[in-house]
């Protein structure tokens, strides 16, 4: 089993069902493959993020477990790590979606879809406000 074929697999599935697959799912679908150990690798190469129980916490942009960013597209959902990702999958899939948050100053809903790979909304003139420097964001990439 190769890094890149496990890595299509995650991908894949996330897209496909929304849930990243976890390690028992990796191991039967790659046939007696050592699914800590590839995991683990894939990690290292921060092309995926595991959480403390050793599953996959994000795929980035997905995230794996709820946030307060969903993003949409017709009968297909994920959840996104943070704003910026929200937008991501969507041009990641090529797919018109409705992103699904809340503003951070008044807790009411985003009004932000994205058609023809552009965004569209109320919220087209808001902003995504980055407390922390990209040069830092993998110092901790769960809390950023």
């Amino acid at each position: 089993m190769d890094d890149l074929a496990l890595r299509r697999h995650i991908y894949r599935t996330i897209a496909d069902t929304g849930r990243a697959p976890t390690r028992a799912a990796l191991a039967e679908h790659f046939d007696s493959f050592d699914a800590a150990d590839g995991l683990q690798r894939l990690d290292d190469r921060r092309y995926i993020v595991l959480g403390g129980d050793g599953e996959i916490a994000m795929a980035l942009p997905f995230a794996a477990r709820p946030t307060g960013h969903r993003v949409v597209a017709g009968t297909r959902r994920w959840w996104a790590n943070c704003a910026w990702d929200a937008l991501a999958i969507p041009a990641a899939l090529a797919t018109d979606a409705a992103i699904e948050a809340r503003w951070l100053d008044d807790d009411e809903p985003v009004d932000l879809r994205i058609a023809n790979g552009q965004p569209v909304g109320d919220a087209v003139d808001g902003l995504i406000h980055f407390t922390i420097p990209a040069r830092h964001w993998w110092d901790d990439i769960v809390e950023t």
